[in-house]
């Protein structure tokens, strides 16, 4: 609402798709940095990846970061990560690996219900792993493609079943048991 009282028109966000031959990214220390077309320097950028996230390497947001006293703006869009330079493709991969940190349920050991949570013991790509999720699905687990699904715990830490059909049958039991997939 304007000063009126007139409900005020959203705001229209055009997408800038970047040029991936004519753009930088580096590290400087721990942060990511990036350099536009235009040869304006920002010397911190986060990286998000757009919907589908099936679609790993396309269409890459490029914002600058959120501070206390205001929200990050987006600079523009990456279509696909192979167009950019080596150098910056092997950058913009590492701080993607760190942001989407998910480590994939390989097998399912044991899940116990208490209280209103699940507590898992898994193996996963990355060793055994333990955590405790809320026993309410809508908010705890989100389905990427079809049989692909992220489990998230109580600490927002991603898992990911990359095709719960290929576990073994246990495992398969214990989440068609908690999860009713």
């Amino acid at each position: 609402m304007d000063s009126d009282g007139i409900p005020s028109t959203p705001e229209v966000f055009e997408t800038v798709y970047l040029n991936a031959e004519k753009i930088h990214f580096e590290y400087h220390g721990e942060n990511l940095t990036f350099t536009d077309e235009q040869g304006e320097f920002y010397p911190r950028v986060t990286l998000r990846r757009a919907f589908p996230l099936s679609l790993e390497n396309r269409y890459i947001l490029v914002r600058t970061p959120d501070s206390e006293m205001e929200r990050g703006r987006e600079i523009g869009v990456i279509r696909d990560l192979n167009d950019l330079r080596p150098d910056s493709r092997e950058a913009v991969e590492r701080e993607l690996r760190q942001h989407y940190f998910v480590p994939r349920i390989l097998k399912i050991q044991h899940i116990r219900e208490e209280f209103g949570f699940l507590y898992w013991n898994v193996i996963t790509d990355r060793g055994k792993k333990e955590f405790i999720m809320r026993d309410s699905i809508i908010g705890s687990v989100r389905r990427v493609a079809e049989g692909r699904w992220l489990v998230i715990d109580i600490n927002q830490t991603r898992y990911e079943i990359y095709d719960w059909r290929l576990l073994d049958e246990p495992s398969r039991d214990l989440l068609q048991r908690y999860l009713l997939l």
